[in-house]
């Protein structure tokens, strides 16, 4: 009934219900944060319950995720994206979204989930947050195409086993942050050309 209302933070993995027949669109909000991932949430992306939002934040509870995610088309105005503990991201072909900014935090980084990160022609700002006590290597790989306008890159606890970047990835890399990522393995002339990219305006920042 809060026909008005921009802004909803919840405070951790909230379910909300299904909306009845006769529940209205939230046209007005524009961000919502803490909500579970599970059948109801997808219900309700799926409805376009809440077609102008610009922030959203989801924690996974163990739900397949794809179905949700690609249920997400409707939003178009939907810039920053925020999921805890992702297992499973959709194929590129299901997940057209306008995102600038990304933020996985416990997510499963496979090679399926790089290329769909990369295949994301806005994005902007990318931040991967892993596990600080659990030891699950990753292998990183950027093709030659992915990430064109990424400007912000950042790894937090993250056991990346290799980190592989095609000549033109990330060729618009302004900034990048390493913490914590103790196993990290790169080939000598991708850093080089991540430096490169870094000269004169960027920054590096490795902890």
């Amino acid at each position: 009934m809060l026909e008005k209302l921009r802004h909803l933070y919840l405070g951790g993995p909230t379910s909300i219900p299904r909306a009845r027949t006769d529940d209205k669109a939230l046209r007005n909000l524009q961000v919502l944060t803490g909500i579970a991932i599970n059948q109801d949430t997808e219900y309700l992306f799926a409805k376009d319950m809440f077609p102008n939002l610009r922030k959203l934040g989801l924690h996974s509870l163990e739900w397949p995720e794809t179905g949700l995610l690609s249920s997400l088309r409707h939003l178009h105005h939907l810039q920053t994206l925020k999921i805890y503990e992702l297992f499973q991201l959709p194929s590129p072909n299901s997940f057209h979204l306008k995102l600038t900014n990304v933020t996985l935090v416990h997510a499963n980084l496979s090679s399926t989930a790089t290329s769909v990160l990369g295949s994301l022609p806005y994005l902007r700002i990318l931040k991967l947050q892993g596990f600080r006590r659990e030891c699950i290597e990753i292998y990183l790989h950027c093709n030659e195409s992915s990430f064109r306008q990424l400007d912000v890159f950042e790894m937090v606890d993250l056991w990346i086993s290799y980190w592989e970047l095609g000549k033109g990835a990330m060729s618009s890399l302004r900034r990048l942050v390493i913490n914590n990522c103790p196993s990290l393995i790169m080939r000598p002339e991708e850093l080089y050309m991540v430096l490169d990219c870094l000269a004169g305006f960027g920054s590096l920042t490795s902890l």
